[in-house]
């Protein structure tokens, strides 16, 4: 296959589009004339030039890429399946026995061990380490990792935690070896490490000695371009192979005209508001009340998505997590009653301006999203325009995600609109827990009930998925109550190749691509 150039930067892509000259710059690492290689465009890009996958969210781009695997997977259906373990098994509520392969391969050439599960486990709880994990260590809450023999590791937790198993999906609890110099990342899937630039570029190699078999690709590349219609163009001037989150819009349009390769699927994704709890105006139970009944959810889901992206949510998680899924709940549009809760709660436009007044004050919320996602911004829009309907002002602009999540936290803005797997492991424990536990690693709005934190505690302590789902039907209706999260919509991911993309599958929990299957052909 002939050299590829690599795609350039957003940035960049917009000048040429502006008409504006740039240079074009190529691959770090250049390829052979006979290498088979893609270049995938996604939202994001790598935090640092050597991204632990053991850190923040590295892992899971890292896992997407092959470079990083779980010692238990999810299958299609959302399935706990072996990976690097070849069985698991809960020998008491707090031990958990995991079984590895023994022919697995890290990087450099050595072989994976029970030793080694448990140096790389280790560093998550490291501080100052780059694969320290707080969050993670919470989800796990691992007392102590005995070594039993070369190919065995009994993990034992400090409580009852039913969601363990689960936890060991998701893409940061990967085994590495401790990296050098020459190999700052050593993993063991089926691509190896390359480089990478800080938001901007990761760049992998096929391992031929994968104990899955060897890729089919010889070089991989996935580069960040934020803005998804940059993203699109890239795709159509024959810079980039396939773009993961195509832009809705023109996904119909093509979808319409028939010819173009497209791929699209059901996810866990929840497109929702988390609000500032502590202080400022949606500290009023009333008043995010209002909030989330005047937004019109479907029309929100029609005017982003455009009819093949998402469906509206009633609560945080999608229809097709049917086992959890508290189907009782609604989450009404009603904007009349809406003005009326806030005229009887003396929310009122006293002076004639069009805007509400809270304790004297007119009603200012600020609200933030991100790039990454193209469905954000509009939904953005379309939200500051319905919130005006019943006379509340709201001032919107786009942002960083972890800067959006600090102004939440110190109270700088009120509203912050961003996208989650509600499931990423398979388990209804991770969401209300990271994000609405008094705890949670990102409660960042300061959210606290008691009776939820209670109700958590209880989940996780249960083992029969029938026991545990009546506790989470009750975690999904508090949270409906309370609204420390606003659901708006449940997401379907679109994607689009150029034609010559083969072995590429959507997965619902977004958390895997890079197979030794993925290729490209003539």
């Amino acid at each position: 296959m002939a050299a590829k150039r690599n795609p350039f930067g957003a940035t960049q892509f917009r000048t040429l589009v502006a008409g504006i000259a740039a240079a074009l710059t190529f691959s770090a690492s250049a390829t052979h004339a006979e290498d088979k290689e893609i270049i995938i465009a996604s939202g994001f890009g790598p935090t640092s030039n050597i991204p632990d996958p053991r850190a923040r969210q590295n892992g899971w781009l890292a896992n997407r890429a092959g470079v990083s695997e779980t010692l238990i997977g999810l299958d299609y259906e959302m399935n706990m399946v072996p990976r690097l373990a070849t069985a698991f098994e809960n020998m008491s509520e707090t031990e958990w026995k995991i079984t590895l392969r023994d022919d697995v391969l890290f990087h450099d050439g050595t072989k994976m061990t029970a030793e080694a599960v448990r140096e790389s486990f280790a560093k998550l709880s490291e501080e100052g380490h780059p694969g320290h994990n707080p969050r993670l260590v919470s989800l796990l809450g691992i007392a102590e990792i005995e070594v039993v023999d070369a190919l065995t590791v009994v993990f034992r937790t400090e409580a009852p935690n039913a969601a363990f198993l689960w936890s060991l999906t998701e893409p940061s609890a990967t085994v590495l070896k401790e990296g050098t110099e020459e190999m700052p990342i050593i993993g063991t899937g089926p691509f190896v490490f390359d480089m990478a630039e800080t938001d901007k570029t990761y760049q992998v190699t096929g391992f031929a000695d994968y104990w899955g078999g060897a890729p089919k690709l010889d070089r991989l590349v996935i580069d960040a371009i934020p803005d998804a219609s940059v993203a699109a163009l890239a795709l159509q001037a024959g810079d980039v192979d396939l773009v993961t989150h195509y832009p809705e819009p023109e996904f119909a349009r093509l979808k319409e005209e028939g010819g173009a390769q497209l791929f699209s699927a059901l996810t866990g994704r929840l497109f929702f508001i988390q609000v500032n709890m502590s202080d400022g105006p949606l500290a009023n139970a009333t008043l995010r009340e209002a909030v989330s009944m005047s937004l019109d959810r479907e029309t929100i889901v029609a005017a982003s998505l455009v009819g093949v992206g998402g469906q509206a949510a009633q609560g945080i998680f999608p229809a097709n997590m049917a086992s959890w899924t508290n189907a009782d709940l609604s989450l009404p549009y009603d904007p009349a009653v809406a003005m009326g809760m806030l005229d009887d709660a003396g929310i009122v436009d006293t002076d004639g301006n069009g805007i509400r007044e809270l304790n004297g004050e007119d009603i200012v919320l600020q609200m933030r999203s991100y790039e990454g996602r193209a469905a954000l911004r509009p939904s953005l829009e379309i939200s500051q325009a319905m919130l005006s309907q019943i006379g509340l002002q709201v001032e919107i602009a786009m942002g960083e995600w972890g800067a959006n999540n600090d102004a939440l936290q110190a109270g700088e803005i009120d509203m912050h609109l961003q996208a989650w797997g509600t499931a990423p492991q398979g388990d209804p424990d991770y969401f209300p827990s990271t994000l609405a536990a008094t705890d949670g690693a990102y409660n960042v709005g300061g959210y606290s009930n008691p009776e939820l934190d209670a109700l958590l505690e209880k989940g996780r302590s249960l083992f029969a998925t029938e026991d545990r789902q009546p506790v989470y039907a009750e975690i999904q209706a508090i949270l409906n109550e309370d609204l420390p999260l606003i659901p708006l919509f449940h997401k379907t991911q679109v994607s689009v190749g150029n034609g010559k993309v083969e072995g590429y599958r959507i997965h619902p929990a977004e958390t895997y691509l890079a197979t030794p299957d993925l290729t490209v052909v003539e």
